[in-house]
């Protein structure tokens, strides 16, 4: 019988496009499973995505690059931007680096976000969101 691969973990060392898939699958994990709750409650904070992905709260400020090419990934493909239900705990409003579209607010895209039926789509690959990582460094 043939051995199965060994399966992989994300851990912190990871690079910031393979950190990126582990903040979709949480974040669509999030949207879908707070269906039903008002608004403020369905947003996210920085320390708890952080706690999610099994890093410290402080590291947590850390995350505007991962967020920023969730946020990307969504608006080259014509989603709301699945960044911006990611807020700070005490302002409850996303970083200043938030990615929105065009002629839309943070809370236009998080309110679409919560809306959308993120489980049609199937997780970005870490190759398909290094290629956005890169375009984004290129444009920088």
């Amino acid at each position: 019988m043939m051995t199965p691969p060994a399966i992989r973990r994300y851990s912190h060392g990871d690079r910031v496009y393979v950190r990126a898939q582990q903040v979709w699958m949480i974040l669509v994990a999030h949207v879908m499973m707070t269906k039903g709750r008002k608004f403020s409650d369905r947003l996210l904070s920085y320390g708890q995505l952080a706690e999610k992905m099994g890093i410290s709260t402080q590291a947590a400020i850390g995350l505007r690059r991962e967020l920023g090419i969730i946020g990307e990934y969504c608006l080259q493909n014509g989603l709301p931007a699945l960044n911006c239900i990611v807020v700070n705990q005490l302002s409850w409003t996303p970083g200043d680096g938030v990615v929105v579209g065009k002629k839309k607010t943070w809370r236009d895209e998080a309110r679409d976000s919560l809306n959308e039926d993120w489980f049609r789509y199937r997780v970005p690959s870490t190759g398909t969101l290094r290629q956005v990582w890169e375009e984004m460094a290129e444009a920088a």
